[in-house]
This record gives structure tokens, C-alpha cells and sequence, in this order.
């Protein structure tokens, strides 16, 4: 500002040259606060974040008495973030000041100058600055994106499915032949607990990142940000659901309770989170008798065009294909796997093929190809 105020003092009396001058000034401004400070600084912020999850499998559940694993994303991250943010809108304010008139700075001088082509390049000047500079900062955060979602497969995947946390599937391997993770329990298992340990901690550690990444954020930018990390979440989940997983009755009830706590995380902001509520529909044939099927895929009256029950609601391959992750829907024998009776009469009841005859894309299943609710 004090250069600003020199240049007007030494070409006050001349328009042109002071509106030169003064674009000149400006320009070197943006570029050695952007190219030779904020930008390389947001850059470090970034490369940081390591891609990389714990080599080392977490022991769950973690201690809710002490602070949450940071997901690989410090509380130092979003603390930059937002003091970066702040310095960027104090530059601007007490540099450009729009339409502050008798402020002297870039705006005022140059409105007094009415030099409409200076004012032109030192307004492209100050937009490439800020395109610049929120392009570097949505990559820094959408690197924390990554990061997270790393973590949080780390969580449950890793965490999920090891033996610590998922107790009771060495019983249902060697009865069924299936290894089916976290909620493939036996019957008779205990649920006294209100969720599975990795799903437990995962909340716990999410609902912690939250309270910084709110203070970091525009509330626009953590809609945004918020509503990706809830499809990241809800894909890993579903991914490990329909190719890994298998749940039985019991685990049903576990994998309910699961769904409402990761959705109830994923409303802590955003938007469009139906597909949290497409799957908590979708878990319920997982509880459901073998001969109740039919009612819940096409409704009461059992005609498949009734525009009815799950088949309307989520898709009839969606919905055959979550079915199929039923314990129950295969079985071992000498020659392989082989499907149920009740499953293949429930099929050929309603004249429908089974797309986990062959290879199934679960990509088909992802959150933004949900219907909404």
C-alpha cells in the first residue's frame, strides 16, 4: 500500500502513467504473493498428505478417551488451510478494494484514473490469481480426499476383516466354505454391541475430522467435500458388500445398525445422500425369510410389472445381485458352489435371470448410479 501511495504522489498529475504504474505494482503483487508464496505453500500442503495406508493393521475398537487417529490428514492441514483462506481475503481487501472509494488502493486509483484498459488487465490480473489459486487448493484437497479414503479402507477393510474384529468366521468358514467377513456371524452370535468395531471407530475418528474440516471450509466447499466422502465411504463399504462379503441373518441386524451410523456421518453436511438410504432397503433382504423374497422384490400381489417393491424401488439387478450375498444363497458341495433350491425357485418364479451367473460389474452399483430416493 505504501508503494501505491508513492506512485500516486509522483504521477498524480498524469492518468495514464499513474494507472500504468499502477497495474505494473499490482501485477508484481499477485505474483510474488501467488507464484512465490501462497501457491508453493498450498503445493507443500498437499505432497504432505501421504497416499499410503498403516502398514500395520488397526486394533479395534480404538479408545474413544483419547483423541481419534487423524485418518492421515492432521488437524494441522485444515488449520492451513483456513489461515491461507484468510490471508487471501485480507490481500485482496486491503490490496484490490473494490469499491471502496478514497481507499487508495488498486481499485479507487484506477477508477480515478478512468483508464478503462487498465482497469481491464488489472481485473484479468486478479481473476488468473484466484483461478490459479483455487485450482492448487482443490487439488490439496482433494489429495485429503485420497488420503482419507485410503484410511478409511485401512478401517474397514483391514481392520474389518481381521481376525481380531471379526470374530466367529473360522466357525461359518468351516461350516459353509465361505469366508464372508465381518457380517457373515453365526446364528446364536451376541449383539450386544450397537456396531461392528471397525464401523465404530471409523465414526469415531470421522466425526472428529469433521469438526476441523468445517473450520477450514466454506460452507459450500464442505457440502462439496463432505457429500464425495460420503460416496467414497459408501463405494468401499458397498465394493467389500458385493464382492467380498457375505451376511447372514444375524449379521444383517449388525450391518443395519452399521449403515445408519456411517449415514448418520455423512449427514453431518452435504447433499443428495440417498444412497445411504437405497442400502439400508437393500439390507433388509438380508433379514427376510426365503419365502417372504418375493413379496419385498415386487410386492404383495407377486407380479413382477406391478411397479412394486425392490425391483421398482433399486433395480432388479441391483437387487438380485445384494441378495446373492446371502449366506444362504449358496452352498458348498464336491463340484463347487451351487445355488439354493429356494433361490433358484424364487428366480424362475419370477421369470428373471441371475446376473451372478456370470461376472458382475460392481461398479453398476456405485453411489452416484443410485436412484434417487
Amino acid at each position: 500500500t505504501d508503494s501505491l501511495a508513492r506512485a500516486r504522489l509522483m504521477f498524480g498529475s498524469d492518468s495514464d502513467d499513474t494507472a500504468r504504474v499502477i497495474t505494473a505494482i499490482y501485477n508484481q503483487m499477485c505474483s510474488f504473493y501467488g507464484d512465490a508464496f501462497l501457491y508453493p505453500l498450498i503445493e507443500s500442503l498437499g505432497e504432505m498428505l501421504s497416499q499410503r495406508s498403516p502398514v500395520k493393521e488397526p486394533q479395534l475398537p480404538f479408545d474413544e478417551n483419547v483423541p481419534p487417529h487423524d485418518l492421515g490428514v492432521e488437524n494441522f492441514f485444515w488449520v492451513s488451510i483456513e489461515r491461507i483462506h484468510s490471508a487471501i481475503k485480507a490481500f485482496d481487501r486491503e490490496l484490490w478494494a473494490e469499491n471502496r472509494a478514497e481507499s487508495g488502493r488498486v481499485w479507487d486509483i484506477l477508477k480515478n484514473c478512468d483508464d478503462v484498459q487498465s482497469i481491464q488487465m488489472a481485473r484479468e490480473r486478479r481473476a488468473s490469481f484466484f483461478v490459479e489459486l483455487e485450482r492448487k487448493g482443490n487439488e490439496a484437497i482433494a489429495r485429503a480426499l485420497e488420503t482419507l479414503s485410503t484410511h478409511i479402507r485401512w478401517i474397514l477393510v483391514t481392520g474389518g476383516e481381521s481376525m481380531l474384529a471379526t470374530g466367529g468366521n473360522r466357525i461359518l468358514h468351516h461350516i459353509t466354505g465361505q469366508s464372508g467377513g465381518p457380517y457373515a456371524v453365526p446364528a446364536g452370535s451376541s449383539l450386544d454391541a450397537p456396531n461392528s468395531p471397525a464401523v465404530k471407530s471409523l465414526c469415531y475418528c470421522l466425526r472428529g475430522q469433521f469438526v476441523h474440516i468445517q473450520a477450514a471450509l466454506t460452507p459450500e466447499s464442505l457440502s462439496t467435500f463432505w457429500t464425495a466422502l460420503s460416496i467414497r465411504l459408501y463405494d468401499i463399504l458397498v465394493s467389500r458388500i458385493l464382492a467380498h462379503y457375505y451376511v447372514s441373518t444375524v449379521g444383517a441386524v449388525i450391518l443395519g445398525r452399521d449403515v445408519d451410523a456411517l449415514r448418520g456421518v455423512a449427514l453431518l453436511a452435504g447433499r443428495n445422500h440417498s444412497h445411504w438410504d437405497n442400502l439400508r432397503e437393500l439390507v433388509t433382504l438380508y433379514m427376510t425369510p426365503p419365502d417372504a423374497l418375493k413379496a419385498m422384490l415386487v410386492g404383495r400381489d407377486g407380479d413382477i410389472n406391478s411397479g412394486k417393491g425392490l425391483f421398482a424401488a433399486m433395480g432388479r439387478d441391483q437387487s438380485i445381485v445384494f441378495m446373492s450375498r446371502r449366506v444362504d444363497y449358496r452352498y458348498k458341495t464336491t463340484q463347487g458352489f451351487k445355488k439354493s433350491g429356494w433361490a433358484m425357485e424364487l428366480l424362475n418364479d419370477l421369470g428373471v435371470n441371475d446376473p451372478t451367473d456370470g461376472n458382475v460389474n460392481i461398479a453398476l452399483f456405485s453411489a452416484e448410479n443410485q436412484k434417487s430416493s
